[in-house]
């Protein structure tokens, strides 16, 4: 159980990682500016739900789910969607955040400086991934991706086992081709 409680705080980590999301910050500009030749922003409002159903979700986890849990953090323009197992005696999960500059309050850091931010952060921690979005890598707390100026972070587990690595590849192929239908 500890682990599901762990993955699921991945995100708010997140959250914390970008405190100021006023846009008051003469430096954040600057930051904002650099970073903001790695994806051109997007703009249409994407659910994550989407991208992932609880079709799939089932499918990916080799059994039924329940209906998803959804939340979202307008400060940081993520949504977030859960997928739990039907059966009591089962630890698997998928969660599925999207974060997108469409939802993202005035000010805010662009999705793709968050992106940046993460990757960076994960330097020496994390396995780059080829194929999957416009460019990826798995880490503790799942697979992230950046596609179309949209980031996508999906957790199922613990991502020392290849049997989750293989999972969250498959999930984030997915979900990067349903993203290419949607946007």
């Amino acid at each position: 159980m500890r682990l599901k409680h762990l993955i699921r705080i991945v995100p708010v980590c997140a959250l914390l990682l970008f405190p100021g999301c006023s846009g008051n910050a003469p430096e954040k500009a600057e930051t904002a500016g650099e970073n903001a030749a790695v994806q051109p922003q997007a703009s249409k409002l994407i659910e994550p739900c989407d991208l992932i159903t609880q079709e799939d979700a089932a499918r990916i986890l080799g059994e039924a789910v329940k209906p998803a849990e959804k939340s979202e953090k307008q400060v940081v323009g993520m949504k977030l969607c859960m997928y739990n197992p039907k059966s009591s005696d089962s630890m698997e999960f998928l969660q599925v955040t999207l974060t997108q500059d469409a939802f993202m309050q005035p000010g805010g850091i662009p999705t793709a400086s968050i992106y940046k931010s993460l990757k960076d952060n994960f330097e020496g921690m994390r396995t780059d991934i080829e194929g999957v979005g416009d460019e990826a890598f798995i880490s503790t707390g799942g697979i992230y991706i950046m596609a179309g100026g949209y980031y996508i972070q999906i957790g199922a587990g613990n991502t020392g086992k290849e049997s989750v690595r293989n999972r969250l590849i498959e999930a984030g192929k997915i979900a990067v081709a349903k993203l290419n239908t949607l946007k």
